[in-house]
């Protein structure tokens, strides 16, 4: 493959991104989201096993797992611009070393920091929710973590997670480009996050958004 035919790959690859980042496809990009935890964990699943619930929340159905996903990002951060401009660099650019960027060493957090950053997000839908009459009991929240500034040592210990356990939420999981953890799950939520429960899965290719 010469430059010419790499760099036409990369432009396809934006312009897929593009496409599933855009709020026609909100579903879909939520059904990825699960896809890859289940993929992380090695539980088996077909596409034809998720489905969109009557009422959101939840937001993907597999099962009887009812994941609401949400996205953890750097702040300040927004997708959508981030891959319309990717896809312009792409476009634009003429050779490869065009589109070399020299950004700053991500900064490494513990375990418990990366963890605090679902905090907000999670506090905001739990009170939500319950101001909508939704029983939050039932649902498995599913963070998938996009950190571009900061990187997780994995050696550190998560923290207890005692504000998501009072919340009232059935299971919360992490999902990141090279890792998957389940946070907790109570004895009501799938088997397949129960018996993965505290063991965070290091993934060797990582994929994300």
């Amino acid at each position: 493959m010469d430059d010419s035919e790499y760099l036409r790959l990369l432009t396809d690859q934006a312009e897929q991104a593009n496409a599933l980042l855009s709020n026609a496809r909100k579903w879909e990009r939520e059904r990825w989201v699960c896809q890859r935890f289940l993929q992380a964990l090695n539980v088996p699943h077909r596409l034809e096993e998720f489905s969109a619930a009557e009422q959101d929340p939840p937001d993907v159905l597999f099962h009887n797992a009812h994941f609401e996903v949400f996205f953890v990002l750097d702040e300040g951060r927004r997708l959508n611009d981030e891959w319309r401009q990717e896809l312009e660099r792409r476009r634009n650019a003429y050779s490869l070393s065009q589109l070399v960027e020299h950004e700053a060493r991500p900064r490494k957090i513990r375990a418990a920091e990366l963890q605090n950053r679902l905090a907000p997000t999670l506090r905001k839908k739990a009170a939500s929710y319950r101001e909508r009459g939704i029983d939050i009991a039932n649902l498995d929240m599913l963070a998938y973590v996009n950190l571009k500034r900061e990187i997780t040592d994995f050696n550190s210990a998560f923290a207890p997670p005692t504000e998501f356990l009072h919340q009232g939420w059935r299971s919360l999981s992490l999902l990141g480009p090279n890792f998957a953890r389940v946070l907790f799950a109570h004895p009501t939520a799938p088997n397949f996050l129960r018996i993965n429960l505290g063991r965070t899965v290091l993934l060797d290719i990582g994929i994300s958004l």
